[in-house]
């Protein structure tokens, strides 16, 4: 059975402590990464200006529209959070935490 295509596709990745410090340079302004909640706000404040077509949605949904959210859930983890977040999002991220 192939899966549905209006399904959410998601993708597990750990965020360390250090990782999102590097991240929240990001935003003109300080931000407290101390729960879930504020990591999962965090993230959706930098998944919502991310060049969607240069990161090729395409391969991971409608190219033709951007999802509502791009962070599902997050949980605390000892030295970090695991998150579940669309895939073009974790190459978004990968993408930023690579480069500077």
């Amino acid at each position: 059975m192939l899966p549905d295509k209006n399904t959410i596709n998601k993708m597990r990745i750990k965020l360390s402590n250090s990782q999102l410090d590097k991240l929240s340079h990001r935003v003109p302004f300080g931000v407290i990464l101390d729960k879930p909640r504020d990591v999962k706000g965090f993230l959706e404040i930098l998944g919502h200006n991310m060049p969607w077509d240069e990161i090729g949605l395409g391969k991971f949904g409608d190219p033709l529209r951007k999802p509502i959210g791009v962070t599902f859930s997050v949980e605390a983890v000892d030295g970090g959070f695991v998150c579940d977040v669309h895939p073009a999002f974790a190459c978004y991220l990968s993408n930023l935490l690579t480069t500077e």
